[in-house]
Protein backbone atom coordinates (compact mmCIF):
# COMPACT_ATOMS: atom_id res chain seq x y z
CA UNK A 1 0.00 0.00 0.00
CA UNK A 2 1.58 3.33 -1.23
CA UNK A 3 1.94 6.06 1.74
CA UNK A 4 0.34 9.28 1.71
CA UNK A 5 3.09 11.95 0.57
CA UNK A 6 3.29 13.14 4.11
CA UNK A 7 3.76 9.87 5.65
CA UNK A 8 7.16 9.51 3.14
CA UNK A 9 10.02 9.65 4.82
CA UNK A 10 13.54 11.69 4.46
CA UNK A 11 16.51 9.95 3.48
CA UNK A 12 20.09 10.37 2.68
CA UNK A 13 21.31 10.02 -0.60
CA UNK A 14 25.23 10.76 -0.95
CA UNK A 15 26.25 11.74 -4.49
CA UNK A 16 28.88 13.76 -6.19
CA UNK A 17 29.54 14.96 -9.53
CA UNK A 18 30.89 10.65 -10.49
CA UNK A 19 27.54 9.35 -9.87
CA UNK A 20 25.76 12.10 -11.99
CA UNK A 21 28.23 11.25 -14.71
CA UNK A 22 27.22 7.53 -14.18
CA UNK A 23 23.56 8.16 -14.41
CA UNK A 24 24.43 10.02 -17.59
CA UNK A 25 21.87 8.60 -20.44
CA UNK A 26 22.52 9.82 -23.55
CA UNK A 27 19.00 10.60 -25.83
CA UNK A 28 19.97 11.88 -29.23
CA UNK A 29 21.48 15.38 -29.20
CA UNK A 30 18.87 16.75 -26.22
CA UNK A 31 19.86 16.79 -23.56
CA UNK A 32 18.24 15.24 -20.35
CA UNK A 33 17.35 16.95 -17.20
CA UNK A 34 20.56 15.47 -15.19
CA UNK A 35 22.87 15.89 -18.45
CA UNK A 36 21.63 19.77 -17.96
CA UNK A 37 22.59 20.06 -14.28
CA UNK A 38 25.97 18.12 -14.68
CA UNK A 39 26.55 20.91 -17.46
CA UNK A 40 25.53 23.69 -15.60
CA UNK A 41 28.30 22.33 -12.70
CA UNK A 42 30.51 21.90 -15.09
CA UNK A 43 30.37 25.12 -16.01
CA UNK A 44 30.23 26.72 -12.75
CA UNK A 45 33.23 24.53 -11.52
CA UNK A 46 35.50 26.06 -14.48
CA UNK A 47 34.30 29.89 -13.93
CA UNK A 48 32.54 29.48 -17.49
CA UNK A 49 31.73 32.71 -19.67
CA UNK A 50 29.90 32.63 -23.09
CA UNK A 51 31.95 33.58 -25.67
CA UNK A 52 29.54 36.58 -25.98
CA UNK A 53 30.05 37.72 -22.87
CA UNK A 54 33.56 37.95 -22.49
CA UNK A 55 34.07 41.42 -23.54
CA UNK A 56 31.98 42.35 -20.57
CA UNK A 57 33.38 43.37 -17.80
CA UNK A 58 31.90 41.13 -15.25
CA UNK A 59 33.93 39.19 -11.77
CA UNK A 60 32.78 35.89 -11.26
CA UNK A 61 33.15 34.03 -7.51
CA UNK A 62 33.71 30.28 -7.48
CA UNK A 63 31.27 28.33 -8.36
CA UNK A 64 29.47 30.92 -11.10
CA UNK A 65 29.27 30.84 -14.44
CA UNK A 66 27.88 33.70 -17.33
CA UNK A 67 25.36 32.05 -19.52
CA UNK A 68 22.17 33.26 -21.63
CA UNK A 69 19.09 31.25 -21.97
CA UNK A 70 19.92 31.21 -25.57
CA UNK A 71 23.53 29.41 -25.43
CA UNK A 72 21.96 27.04 -23.41
CA UNK A 73 18.94 26.37 -25.41
CA UNK A 74 21.37 25.88 -28.33
CA UNK A 75 23.61 23.61 -26.69
CA UNK A 76 20.94 21.27 -24.67
CA UNK A 77 18.45 21.29 -27.82
CA UNK A 78 15.63 22.68 -25.54
CA UNK A 79 13.25 25.76 -26.45
CA UNK A 80 14.20 29.12 -24.52
CA UNK A 81 11.03 28.86 -22.50
CA UNK A 82 12.11 25.05 -21.22
CA UNK A 83 15.34 26.61 -20.09
CA UNK A 84 13.97 29.15 -18.09
CA UNK A 85 11.28 27.13 -16.40
CA UNK A 86 14.21 24.27 -15.72
CA UNK A 87 16.87 27.00 -14.18
CA UNK A 88 13.56 28.58 -12.06
CA UNK A 89 12.90 24.86 -10.43
CA UNK A 90 16.29 24.41 -9.85
CA UNK A 91 16.66 27.48 -8.12
CA UNK A 92 13.60 26.66 -5.84
CA UNK A 93 14.89 23.70 -5.10
CA UNK A 94 18.13 25.55 -3.53
CA UNK A 95 20.17 24.11 -6.22
CA UNK A 96 21.77 27.44 -7.57
CA UNK A 97 21.03 31.20 -7.79
CA UNK A 98 20.50 33.24 -10.84
CA UNK A 99 21.56 36.83 -10.86
CA UNK A 100 19.46 38.48 -13.63
CA UNK A 101 20.98 40.74 -16.30
CA UNK A 102 19.42 42.29 -19.32
CA UNK A 103 20.61 39.57 -21.60
CA UNK A 104 22.56 37.16 -19.16
CA UNK A 105 22.31 35.28 -16.29
CA UNK A 106 24.98 34.82 -13.29
CA UNK A 107 24.75 31.61 -11.82
CA UNK A 108 25.58 30.10 -8.80
CA UNK A 109 25.64 26.72 -7.81
CA UNK A 110 24.92 25.26 -4.48
CA UNK A 111 28.00 23.22 -3.60
CA UNK A 112 30.14 22.82 -0.92
CA UNK A 113 33.91 22.09 -1.45
CA UNK A 114 35.70 18.85 0.42
CA UNK A 115 37.89 21.82 2.20
CA UNK A 116 35.86 23.84 3.72
CA UNK A 117 33.42 20.95 5.31
CA UNK A 118 36.89 19.15 6.35
CA UNK A 119 37.53 23.20 8.03
CA UNK A 120 34.22 23.29 9.45
CA UNK A 121 34.11 19.86 10.90
CA UNK A 122 37.53 20.66 12.48
CA UNK A 123 36.89 23.76 14.07
CA UNK A 124 33.26 22.18 15.56
CA UNK A 125 35.13 19.38 17.20
CA UNK A 126 37.26 21.92 18.84
CA UNK A 127 34.92 24.10 20.08
CA UNK A 128 33.13 21.13 21.46
CA UNK A 129 35.81 19.39 23.00
CA UNK A 130 36.81 23.18 24.77
CA UNK A 131 33.14 23.37 25.89
CA UNK A 132 33.20 19.72 27.55
CA UNK A 133 36.67 20.45 28.92
CA UNK A 134 35.84 23.74 30.57
CA UNK A 135 32.59 22.76 32.04
CA UNK A 136 34.12 19.48 33.45
CA UNK A 137 37.19 21.40 35.06
CA UNK A 138 34.87 23.34 36.78
CA UNK A 139 33.24 20.15 38.44
CA UNK A 140 36.30 18.93 39.20
CA UNK A 141 37.37 21.58 41.94
CA UNK A 142 34.09 21.73 42.87
CA UNK A 143 32.54 24.99 41.45
CA UNK A 144 30.09 23.64 39.32
CA UNK A 145 27.30 21.19 40.39
CA UNK A 146 26.68 18.15 38.34
CA UNK A 147 23.61 18.44 37.70
CA UNK A 148 24.92 21.97 36.10
CA UNK A 149 27.47 20.11 33.97
CA UNK A 150 24.83 17.49 32.87
CA UNK A 151 22.89 20.78 30.83
CA UNK A 152 26.77 21.69 29.52
CA UNK A 153 27.04 18.11 28.31
CA UNK A 154 23.39 17.69 26.88
CA UNK A 155 23.81 21.00 24.73
CA UNK A 156 27.14 20.22 23.38
CA UNK A 157 25.87 16.99 22.19
CA UNK A 158 22.54 18.42 20.45
CA UNK A 159 24.92 21.28 18.93
CA UNK A 160 27.25 18.37 17.71
CA UNK A 161 24.44 16.46 16.11
CA UNK A 162 22.78 19.47 14.87
CA UNK A 163 25.74 20.95 13.19
CA UNK A 164 27.29 17.37 11.18
CA UNK A 165 23.19 17.23 10.08
CA UNK A 166 23.26 20.34 8.66
CA UNK A 167 26.72 20.20 7.18
CA UNK A 168 25.59 16.69 5.40
CA UNK A 169 22.54 17.70 4.14
CA UNK A 170 21.26 18.90 0.38
CA UNK A 171 18.47 18.94 -1.22
CA UNK A 172 17.34 16.94 -4.50
CA UNK A 173 14.77 18.05 -7.13
CA UNK A 174 12.37 15.27 -5.37
CA UNK A 175 10.47 17.16 -2.64
CA UNK A 176 10.08 13.83 -0.55
CA UNK A 177 14.29 13.02 -0.55
CA UNK A 178 16.02 15.35 1.91
CA UNK A 179 19.79 14.54 1.49
CA UNK A 180 20.72 14.12 5.13
CA UNK A 181 23.42 11.65 6.83
CA UNK A 182 22.30 7.95 6.64
CA UNK A 183 24.60 7.46 9.31
CA UNK A 184 23.39 9.97 12.43
CA UNK A 185 22.55 7.46 14.48
CA UNK A 186 26.26 5.67 14.38
CA UNK A 187 27.53 9.45 14.20
CA UNK A 188 25.03 10.14 17.62
CA UNK A 189 26.38 6.84 19.25
CA UNK A 190 30.20 8.12 18.93
CA UNK A 191 29.31 11.51 19.99
CA UNK A 192 28.23 9.62 23.96
CA UNK A 193 31.05 7.76 23.38
CA UNK A 194 33.24 10.80 23.40
CA UNK A 195 31.63 12.59 26.19
CA UNK A 196 31.12 9.98 28.47
CA UNK A 197 34.81 8.78 28.38
CA UNK A 198 35.40 12.42 28.99
CA UNK A 199 33.07 12.22 32.02
CA UNK A 200 34.92 9.01 33.02
CA UNK A 201 38.66 10.45 33.06
CA UNK A 202 37.22 14.07 35.23
CA UNK A 203 35.62 11.46 37.81
CA UNK A 204 38.81 10.13 38.30
CA UNK A 205 40.46 13.36 38.52
CA UNK A 206 38.06 14.54 40.83
CA UNK A 207 38.22 11.66 43.55
CA UNK A 208 42.38 11.93 43.06
CA UNK A 209 42.52 15.71 44.10
CA UNK A 210 40.70 15.09 47.64
CA UNK A 211 44.08 13.29 47.56
CA UNK A 212 46.43 16.16 47.25
CA UNK A 213 46.82 16.87 51.42
CA UNK A 214 47.67 13.24 51.91
CA UNK A 215 51.48 12.42 53.36
CA UNK A 216 53.72 10.96 50.16
CA UNK A 217 57.02 10.70 52.34
CA UNK A 218 56.33 7.72 52.85
CA UNK A 219 56.77 6.53 49.35
CA UNK A 220 59.34 9.11 48.57
CA UNK A 221 61.43 6.44 51.85
CA UNK A 222 60.41 3.67 50.09
CA UNK A 223 61.59 4.87 46.77
CA UNK A 224 64.92 5.98 47.96
CA UNK A 225 65.60 2.66 51.40
CA UNK A 226 63.83 -0.15 50.02
CA UNK A 227 64.39 0.34 45.97
CA UNK A 228 67.89 2.03 46.36
CA UNK A 229 66.28 4.82 43.99
CA UNK A 230 65.73 2.34 40.80
CA UNK A 231 63.76 4.04 39.06
CA UNK A 232 62.93 1.09 36.87
CA UNK A 233 61.65 -0.50 40.28
CA UNK A 234 59.25 2.52 40.76
CA UNK A 235 57.81 2.39 37.45
CA UNK A 236 56.85 -0.94 38.32
CA UNK A 237 55.69 -0.38 41.59
CA UNK A 238 53.28 2.34 41.06
CA UNK A 239 52.03 0.36 37.97
CA UNK A 240 51.07 -2.20 40.92
CA UNK A 241 49.65 0.03 42.75
CA UNK A 242 47.51 2.09 40.56
CA UNK A 243 46.58 -1.81 39.50
CA UNK A 244 45.43 -2.25 43.01
CA UNK A 245 43.94 0.78 43.25
CA UNK A 246 41.58 0.36 40.37
CA UNK A 247 40.44 -2.68 41.30
CA UNK A 248 42.70 -5.03 38.30
CA UNK A 249 44.80 -7.77 39.25
CA UNK A 250 48.15 -7.16 39.28
CA UNK A 251 50.46 -9.43 36.32
CA UNK A 252 54.14 -9.38 38.02
CA UNK A 253 54.75 -9.33 41.77
CA UNK A 254 58.05 -8.32 42.78
CA UNK A 255 57.71 -9.72 46.28
CA UNK A 256 55.53 -12.31 47.76
CA UNK A 257 51.76 -12.13 47.37
CA UNK A 258 50.95 -11.81 50.69
CA UNK A 259 54.16 -9.37 51.52
CA UNK A 260 53.43 -7.47 47.98
CA UNK A 261 49.61 -6.58 49.10
CA UNK A 262 50.37 -5.52 52.81
CA UNK A 263 53.41 -3.11 51.13
CA UNK A 264 50.99 -1.80 48.28
CA UNK A 265 48.21 -1.13 51.13
CA UNK A 266 50.92 0.57 52.92
CA UNK A 267 51.50 3.26 50.07
CA UNK A 268 48.37 3.53 48.23
CA UNK A 269 47.97 7.40 50.21
CA UNK A 270 51.15 8.18 49.66
CA UNK A 271 51.47 7.55 46.30
CA UNK A 272 47.64 9.10 45.38
CA UNK A 273 49.03 12.23 47.40
CA UNK A 274 52.02 12.19 44.66
CA UNK A 275 49.56 11.34 41.17
CA UNK A 276 47.14 14.43 42.92
CA UNK A 277 50.39 17.10 43.10
CA UNK A 278 51.14 16.07 39.84
CA UNK A 279 47.84 16.69 38.11
CA UNK A 280 47.23 19.82 39.87
CA UNK A 281 50.53 20.79 38.30
CA UNK A 282 50.28 19.79 35.10
CA UNK A 283 46.33 21.84 34.88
Amino acid sequence: MKMKNEQIPSVIIPADTKVFDYLKEKVGERKTRTEAYCDLLDKSLAGFVSPFLRKQDCELHPNQCHVTVSDLATEWHWHRATVRSFLQTMEEFGLLSRTKFTKSIIITMTVQSVQTDVASNVHQQQAFDIQLREALSEWIVGKATSADVGKICGQAVRQAMTGMTNNDSTRYSDSHVCIAPTHVAGKEEGICHVVLGYIAHAAFQRVLRKSRFNDSSPLVQFFQLELGEEWASFIELSKELAELILGSETENMTVAMSEAREHLESLRSPFLSLAARAQETSD
